[in-house]
């Protein structure tokens, strides 16, 4: 009965899969495939400190695009995360917070950081 337990823990909940879906589909729909060098970035944090992230993140001018989604728990949102990091275009964001285990997962495109292994990668 253990293996059970084990097995239908591995299944995720269909919330969150709907959750990852919605943000792929939003994502493919805001991706233009031209060499402007922009990225997606992706974080979590929590309700706390998402406005302040929003309102860092649109003060920029080379963000092009925000939007955030609510998970049911760090863990939901965390699974999110790594679903949608095994894409070509995404990065995690440096507003990533792990330590607040937040519920939230936000998005946003921007430019390649100067100083990223991948900026240099692309213009060499």
């Amino acid at each position: 009965m253990d293996t059970v337990l084990t097995i239908s823990d591995v299944f995720k909940s269909p919330q969150n899969l709907h959750c990852v879906q919605k943000i792929k589909e939003w994502i493919d729909g805001n991706t233009f495939y031209t060499k402007q060098h922009l990225i997606w970035n992706i974080g979590v944090t929590n309700a706390e400190d998402l406005l302040n992230i929003e309102s860092t993140i649109r003060h920029d001018m080379t963000c092009k695009h925000w939007r955030y989604w609510e998970n049911d728990s760090f863990k939901d949102a965390m699974e999110t995360i790594r679903k949608l990091n095994k894409a070509p275009n995404v990065i995690k964001s440096p507003h990533n917070d792990y330590s607040s285990k937040g519920s939230y997962v936000f998005v946003y495109k921007t430019l390649i950081p100067r100083d990223s292994r991948l900026f240099h990668t692309l213009h060499a």
